[in-house]
């Protein structure tokens, strides 16, 4: 495969080149391996599962912001440590 990278990414590239003091292809294959990585789905088969919390800003089937549902995901969220 080829890639035309704009030219706007390129000093960008060079610039985390340098500070790792790496080549720039280096530097341009590890930035595409972190984006894909980034954008992969998860392979574990586990469902990623998220709760209501009091303020709403954590939603999931199921929860409806209680203090339980805020614990359930705590505790998720240790176990996968």
């Amino acid at each position: 495969m080829s890639l035309n990278i704009p030219s706007a990414w390129e000093p960008q590239i060079q610039v985390i080149a340098d500070a790792q003091q790496i080549s720039t292809e280096k530097a341009f294959d590890r930035i595409i391996q972190a984006g894909v990585k980034r954008f992969q789905t998860p392979t574990t088969g586990k469902p990623r599962v998220a709760y209501a919390s009091l303020f709403g800003s954590v939603t999931g089937p199921g929860a409806h912001g209680s203090t339980e549902a805020v614990d359930r995901y705590i505790a998720q969220l240790r176990s996968e440590w």
